[in-house]
Formats: C-alpha cells, structure tokens, sequence
C-alpha cells in the first residue's frame, strides 16, 4: 500500500508540476507564474516568498507540536512528517496527506481522550480548502490572486484551530 501511495503522490506532483510550467514552455509566457513574478520585480518577490517560508515553518512548528500531544498510536503520520511542506514541488500534493493525517490523527485521539470531547472540528475541511487554494494560485490573473488569499485566509483559520487544540492537549487534566 505503501508503494501505492508514493506512487499517486509522485504522478500528482508531476502533472501540477507540468500544469505550472506548461505557460513557460508554450507562446502563453505572459500568462503564466513567472510572468506575476516579473510584473512585481524579483525584490519584492523574494521577500514575499521570504516572509511566506517563515511563516510556513512557524505553522509546520505548531503542527509538529500538536502531534506530539497526540498518543504515538492514535499517530497517522510521524510528527517531523509536517516539515515535508518545505519539500518543493512535492509539498504541493504533500500538504493534503499532512492535514488529512493530523485531522485523522485529532479524531482517534478524541475517541480516548476527554479534553477533545467538545471539539468536532480537527481542520479538515480548513486544510484540504488551503491546500486547494494554494493550488488554485498558480492559475495567473485574478482568479489565482483571489485564490490566493482564500487560501492564506484558510491556512490562518486551520493554524488557529489547530494551536487550540494543541494547547488542550498539552494542558493539565483535571482533578475532581
């Protein structure tokens, strides 16, 4: 099963990979990532993508963490699994696995463990919907701008929801 699911992550990186490079290769260079790229200057661009690395390993961090609140069996992932999100081009595809694991993850933890019993929210939909629209913001023009800030709308709301219950897990139990 193993080899299977390498497999459909490989080919699924491979066909967004081609997607995204498709317009650089083709008479359509203005439409395509790099041509956003050049209409905001390289500077600014890089201190974007610099501001955005940053952000991503303070989420990767609070991920990792919440995981190691979980029980080592209610695991469907390892926790340094997270830091896969920085493994470009392959996090693309990767981020889904990673949000679905840790929202599964969240749900077998809650089965034995009565400080997740008010919560029916463990970030699924939140991080598949990012996950999605970080996609959607490679389509040039306006659609994958907008797309674009649905998704840093959704990764913040999933980062949010997930310190929250990082921050349950890790609290003391209570005593009666």
């Amino acid at each position: 099963m193993k080899g299977m699911n390498l497999a459909v992550r490989i080919i699924l990186t491979a066909l967004l990979v081609w997607w995204v490079l498709f317009p650089v290769f083709t008479a359509s260079k203005n439409e395509s990532i790099l041509a956003e790229i050049y209409r905001i200057g390289m500077v600014p661009a890089m201190l974007i993508m610099g501001a955005f690395f940053g952000m991503v390993a303070f989420y990767c961090r609070t991920l990792k963490k919440c995981y190691l609140q979980i029980k080592p069996e209610n695991r469907k992932a390892k926790p340094n699994a997270v830091w896969y999100m920085f493994a470009l081009p392959f996090n693309f595809v990767e981020d889904f696995f990673i949000v679905i694991d840790l929202a599964r993850s969240l749900e077998e933890e809650k089965k034995n463990n009565n400080k997740l019993s008010q919560i029916t929210d463990f970030g699924m939909v939140s991080g598949i919907g990012w996950s999605i629209a970080q996609i959607m913001s490679f389509i040039p023009n306006l659609v994958g701008q907008v797309a674009g800030m649905i998704g840093f709308v959704l990764v913040i709301y999933h980062w949010i929801l997930i310190n929250r219950i990082k921050n349950l897990l890790s609290a003391p139990n209570e005593t009666s």
